[in-house]
């Protein structure tokens, strides 16, 4: 029982420690590097409810730089993302043969008292741990890890997690970015291929209608193939939408392994290779189509 209620006293200190993150964030966001981002938004008639949100984050809002740093550098190697979706799978007890699944042991120990160290998990037994925050799933952290990679990688100013005011598709713009003066809209899903549904597919092209960004890329955390199944679901729904306004479907074209590009403007991607190798290829062949439609720069 005591132990529960330190548990619950530590989840709303977070919270509240999270939503005063959030609300410095607003305060601060005039002048902010963001600033030509959110112009973007507002001259489309989208007006932020939310972004940037840190409760549904792994790593405590009270980490330091140096440890944000660390986290962020090691969720470049896919065996970290996947270690993490099983630490939080067993989030409420776990030993580290739990998490050995993708990695060795040393590894995984490694792993997890980094994460001691940042205060994302604690140890409750010998040998057992279990995570410090309410996490429900990765999604948030992988949309904050995206967000960090284009503006450490690609130095563009970039928002996650938005939500808008008054809009008519429900759900939230995973992440959302400037590039080149142009605005760009990332899906991000944490699920394997499998696990991701038509509906969901569906929801992000309202989205993509809704929004009207200059490219829009769909980006799955996975290894495996995107040609067996999120291609075919693509192709479908696009099919559909064209059959409606009675035009041609867009074209499907493979940029590269596993990227395709549907029209002239809507990708979709894996994590083969890496995720910012993916992303500049994506980017790259924007600019490529940028300049063949417009003349630009």
């Amino acid at each position: 029982m005591e132990r529960d209620l330190e548990h619950e006293n530590r989840v709303l200190k977070d919270k509240i420690r999270a939503l005063r993150r959030e609300n410095r964030f607003l305060k601060r966001l005039g002048g902010h590097d963001a600033d030509s981002l959110v112009g973007m938004l507002k001259r489309r008639g989208m007006r932020i409810f939310r972004m940037n949100p840190v409760d549904d984050l792994l790593l405590p809002v009270t980490a330091s730089g140096t440890i944000q740093d660390g986290f962020y550098e090691r969720l470049h190697h896919y065996s970290f993302r996947l270690f993490l979706r099983d630490l939080i799978r067993h989030k409420e007890d776990m030993g580290i043969p739990d998490l050995t699944r993708y990695c060795s042991a040393d590894v995984a120990a490694e792993y997890l008292y980094f994460l001691i160290d940042a205060g994302a998990v604690e140890e409750h037994g010998p040998a057992r741990f279990r995570a410090t925050g309410h996490i429900k799933s990765f999604g948030g952290t992988l949309e904050w890890y995206v967000y960090r990679l284009l503006r450490e990688e690609f130095a563009a100013p970039a928002l996650y997690g938005v939500r808008f005011k008054g809009t008519e598709k429900s759900g939230d713009y995973d992440v959302l970015a400037d590039i080149e003066g142009r605005l760009i809209y990332l899906e991000v899903k944490s699920s394997p291929p499998r696990g991701i549904e038509a509906r969901q597919v569906s929801a992000f092209l309202d989205r993509v209608e809704e929004l009207i960004p200059h490219g829009a890329i769909f980006f799955d955390d996975t290894e495996l193939r995107m040609k067996d199944k999120l291609v075919p679901m693509f192709e479908e729904d696009l099919r559909h939408r064209a059959e409606q306004r009675h035009k041609n479907p867009p074209r499907t074209e493979r940029l590269f392994n596993e990227i395709f590009l549907f029209g002239g403007d809507l990708y979709l991607m894996n994590s083969r290779k890496s995720v910012a190798e993916n992303l500049s290829v994506c980017v790259r062949d924007m600019f490529r189509k940028w300049k063949e439609n417009t003349g630009w720069p």
